[in-house]
């Protein structure tokens, strides 16, 4: 329809990116005397909140002893908007090197806004805020990731990362056998 077939995979390596941001967080419980007794690396992975709560409260009948290990965080891309603000130019253009050492003009990228949301799923509260406590002072309040972003032509760009919202969600309500979530 448009020409050529192309794919640089760059909506992709933006995703493998935020989730990097996050794939490295720990929490710790400490025993009286105020020493660690554990030290636990939270999992994460790429999916919707709801797919791991509707986890949570299935009862299958599984040889599983454990439904789902929590705490643990999910992220997902949520939105392609496109950001006006950052328009530059229709003809404006900037040279570059392919992997030939030929000169390719290439013409300035197209600003999108993608957006994620970063679920925090525990069952004990101090759980959660420990990692909030350990996400929240890098976003002031955004966050330069730097992506490779078309190999072909070397194109490094500094991406910001910016918290936009903090929710708090308590599921405390029910009988003794519902399981507590804390989103």
């Amino acid at each position: 329809m448009l020409g050529t077939y192309y794919y640089h995979e760059i909506i992709r390596k933006t995703i493998i990116a935020f989730g990097t941001l996050f794939n490295d967080i720990h929490i710790q419980h400490k025993n009286s005397s105020d020493s660690v007794i554990s030290d636990m690396k939270v999992p994460l992975a790429y999916g919707p909140t709801q797919k791991f709560l509707a986890r949570l409260e299935q009862q299958a009948d599984l040889n599983k002893p454990v439904q789902i290990t929590l705490p643990r965080m999910s992220f997902e891309m949520t939105s392609i908007d496109y950001d006006a603000t950052r328009k530059a130019g229709v003809t404006q253009t900037f040279r570059a090197v392919d992997g030939n050492s030929n000169m390719k003009k290439v013409y300035m990228p197209v600003p999108y806004n993608i957006g994620f949301e970063l679920s925090i799923l525990s069952k004990l509260n101090d759980d959660a805020l420990q990692i909030v406590e350990q996400i929240l002072p890098y976003f002031q309040p955004s966050f330069n990731l730097s992506v490779d972003l078309v190999d072909s032509i070397g194109e490094k760009r500094d991406i910001p990362v910016v918290l936009n919202s903090v929710a708090f969600q308590d599921d405390y309500e029910g009988d003794f056998s519902t399981r507590r979530a804390l989103i």
